[in-house]
């Protein structure tokens, strides 16, 4: 599976306290499922949990949290579309968690797979999310209360 890796990499990277500590940002997975038809492909789609975790020994300040969730959307939007687009996914697929020092996200991910069988020959392709329309324009500087406090570049 992809996305957590993914996802690890993009927290790291637009977020000043992984940055320094990234450590800190412990992800599992849970119990998932492979949903697959009696189709004459193979091709079929992981759907499991991701929880991501700050470590820390104090409680996450407010703009940590608000960092993670905006960065987290962010993601979303190219990886996981369908949890920001479908009104029943933007309910439950996207939770979260803060009780005492502790902070933890919890996303209902899913990875599409492609299996083909062509002259004797097995190919087995983790598909990419669709792409998002041409005229979305994504930021590379995020600024917290008028401070710039992460940019990139893609």
């Amino acid at each position: 599976m992809q996305k957590p890796l993914q996802l690890k990499q993009r927290l790291i990277e637009q977020i000043p306290f992984f940055q320094s500590a990234p450590e800190k940002l412990v992800m599992t997975t849970g119990a998932g499922n492979v949903v697959a038809t009696s189709a004459s492909s193979l091709s079929f789609e992981y759907r499991y949990p991701l929880t991501l975790s700050v470590s820390s020994d104090n409680a996450p300040d407010e703009s940590l949290t608000d960092q993670m969730v905006v960065a987290i959307l962010d993601w979303l939007r190219i990886n996981q579309p369908e949890i920001l687009g479908n009104a029943a996914h933007r309910l439950t697929d996207f939770a979260f968690v803060q009780p005492g020092a502790a902070l933890s996200f919890t996303l209902q991910l899913t990875e599409r797979v492609q299996v083909a069988d062509e002259n004797v020959v097995r190919t087995i392709t983790h598909l990419p999310e669709p792409p998002l329309p041409e005229n979305v324009a994504l930021p590379r500087q995020v600024y917290l209360n008028g401070e710039l406090i992460s940019s990139w570049t893609e």
